[in-house]
């Protein structure tokens, strides 16, 4: 019932923005604007979009520093499928996919897959933060996005992260004394150990001089997508700077509850990040919808063909989720 409910709450979400985005905003010149779009810049960014999966699957294969052995293809097909079930279901299950995925073809636990998985999410909220941050000494930011606010974020985030270093021990010895009554507890304590356990291996000063720079990576090829769609509508942006400020701001869409694959949140943030630029709305509302497509293609495409190569692990799946439910 709870499901529903928050299924049905991200729904609604959804639709509002929605209603805010198409507000005034004639169709025809949306669908005319997108099918006017040059080709060219849009095969590069969803080529660049398949390099940066890979990217990813590498920086995350660098967080299990210690079972390094294990071929980067595993990673990348877990990638790839736990983004694709983010796509086309509610809930981020396919975060929970990911690291199932991981943990049926290396064998590894799935309390640390998991974890893993946990930690990659956390590190993708600092980038967009930080970029805000910045961008708002260049640029008059819009009212939903403050500066008041951009700060409070950080500081919770870098706030949680310090309690973590520092009370790791005394959070999972009380999370054991209820794991001995509850059942469910005992793998939240699991996972917490090999999460905390991971937070420690990239704090590693040779890890993190990897992960920093992938993390960086990534976010450059993310914000040169969003100039080439740009590109493609004909919209001229003052430099990639630019990029990442839009790429940071249409980011946070996957934080608001919603629809699955994002629909919604991801063009309402996607429209306010060129408006800043006095972009105007109808080719904003194009660049949202034609970066949204453009961004789920190689995900769709990509996991449609490893989700029949894993059938029979999203089958093993299934009855696991159906038993401990």
């Amino acid at each position: 019932m709870k499901k529903i409910l928050n299924l049905s709450l991200g729904i609604v979400i959804s639709c509002i923005m929605l209603y805010f985005v198409f507000r005034k905003i004639n169709f025809d010149d949306v669908i005319h604007y997108i099918s006017s779009a040059k080709v060219i810049y849009l095969l590069f960014s969803i080529i660049l979009g398949i390099i940066l999966l890979v990217v990813r699957s590498y920086r995350w294969k660098i967080m299990l520093n210690e079972y390094k052995s294990f071929k980067l293809q595993n990673f990348f097909e877990s990638t790839v499928l736990g983004l694709f079930f983010n796509t086309v279901l509610p809930f981020r299950i396919g975060d929970i996919f990911q690291g199932y995925i991981l943990s049926k073809k290396t064998l590894l636990p799935k309390s640390l897959t998991f974890s893993t998985v946990l930690l990659e999410r956390f590190v993708d909220l600092f980038p967009p933060i930080i970029f805000i941050l910045i961008g708002s000494f260049f640029i008059v930011l819009p009212k939903q996005i403050s500066l008041g606010v951009t700060v409070i974020v950080l500081t919770i985030l870098v706030l949680i992260l310090v309690l973590i270093l520092k009370y790791k021990n005394f959070i999972v010895s009380k999370l054991v004394v209820y794991s001995e009554k509850i059942g469910i507890v005992k793998k939240i304590v699991g996972v917490l150990e090999k999460f905390f356990s991971a937070v420690e291996n990239i704090s590693n000063i040779y890890v993190l001089c990897k992960i920093i720079p992938l993390t960086l990576l990534l976010w450059v090829g993310y914000s040169s997508s969003m100039v080439l769609i740009c590109r493609s509508l004909d919209i001229i942006l003052p430099s990639l700077w630019a990029g990442f400020l839009i790429q940071a701001i249409t980011a946070l869409s996957v934080t608001v509850p919603s629809s699955p694959g994002y629909v919604g949140s991801w063009e309402f943030m996607g429209t306010l990040s060129l408006i800043i630029f006095k972009v105007d709305k109808t080719k904003a509302v194009s660049f949202a919808v034609l970066s949204h497509i453009i961004g789920m293609l190689p995900v769709v495409i990509l996991g449609t063909i490893f989700l029949v190569k894993e059938i029979s692990i999203l089958q093993s799946f299934k009855k696991e989720t159906i038993i401990a439910s």
